[in-house]
């Protein structure tokens, strides 16, 4: 199935349950953790590329499942998957646990998500998947999807709150208890400095992306998504966002939101698509019905999902010039 009858689908799934810069900086603690700053402007080569500039994904009709991954496909028995679920906790974004004037993320208005089962839905759906790690002595669950055949983009919170995260795993595609393709551990974890040395105050939330290279190439089974810079406005572009939601049931499933986008800033994206706990990471994933605007072969992301904020609006890290550099850097990383 090719990308236009793909988003074709999911548009018509979403309407029936409506109807219903650049250099490295330094590195530290050992082998999982390089920083680097993408500052507050476009690199000199970003500004090079024009209005707009896609960076390739992939899409892979895959071979047999966990092909590639470091842990067999594996199914949870009814007693495993209970143990894990409440082992898992899904993530809260930092300023909410802050008490400050951000929210949780949040369902905005009547709940418009409608169920994905990503292996059999095929790609880009199996891209995405379940990012469970550990901070302190708490574990936790995050969204995050496949960039490259072992880079996984997901939230700058899920790598590093406080301290870099621990004993983290990847599982694509997965599904209540169901890990079709495997998954895969972490060789090294990214993000930008302006997120590792922030207090998590005024304007950080700007740099709360980052990345996870992975121990193993499950992209070669699953496929991998694109992702679209641009300094133009994304008003209005329409838009599919994929994740793990905490307060659905059954736990640990992917459940997906289309809408457009209602808010474009340089480093932020604001929409009205529903999200809760462990969304954290999910892309938001350009959908075209037509003539695409990024022309990104196998799927391009605009943005990572992070935050809800006032007046209603989810939010997301834009990929800009200064982003997508980054996120090119981590997935060419050795």
């Amino acid at each position: 199935m090719n990308r236009a009858r793909v988003f074709r689908a999911a548009w018509r799934l979403a309407g029936a349950v409506v109807a219903l810069g650049g250099a490295v900086a330094h590195a530290q603690g050992g082998d999982h953790v390089t920083l680097t700053s993408d500052g507050s402007a476009p690199t000199a080569s970003a500004l090079a590329a024009g209005a707009g500039e896609a960076f390739e994904g992939a899409l892979r009709a895959g071979t047999a499942p966990d092909a590639v991954a470091e842990f067999p496909a594996m199914k949870l028995s009814g007693a495993e998957l209970e143990a894990f679920n409440r082992r898992y906790k899904p993530k809260l974004p930092p300023y909410a646990r802050r008490g400050t004037d951000v929210r949780p993320e949040s369902v905005v208005g009547a709940d418009r998500r409608f169920r994905v089962y990503p292996r059999e839905s095929g790609f880009p759906y199996r891209a995405i998947g379940l990012l469970t790690y550990s901070q302190g002595s708490s574990d936790f669950s995050c969204t995050g999807f496949l960039i490259s055949k072992d880079t996984v983009a997901t939230a700058g919170h899920c790598v590093y709150d406080g301290g870099w995260s621990t004993n983290v795993r990847f599982y694509p595609a997965y599904n209540a208890g169901a890990a079709p393709f495997g998954s895969c551990g972490a060789r090294r974890l990214f993000a930008v400095a302006r997120w590792v040395q922030s207090s998590f105050g005024e304007g950080s939330d700007a740099f709360d992306y980052g990345a996870v290279k992975l121990n193993c190439e499950i992209g070669k089974t699953t496929g991998w998504l694109g992702y679209y810079a641009t300094q133009d406005s994304l008003v209005g572009l329409p838009v599919l966002l994929m994740g793990y939601a905490g307060d659905k049931s059954p736990p640990k499933s992917l459940w997906g939101a289309s809408g457009s986008i209602a808010i474009s800033e340089p480093r932020k994206i604001r929409y009205q698509l529903d999200t809760a706990n462990g969304q954290s990471g999910s892309p938001v994933i350009e959908a075209d019905r037509g003539a695409s605007r990024a022309k990104c072969f196998g799927t391009c992301a605009v943005g990572i999902h992070t935050y809800a904020a006032e007046e209603g609006n989810n939010s997301g890290t834009r990929i800009n010039h200064a982003v997508a550099d980054n996120l090119t850097t981590w997935k060419n990383a050795r």
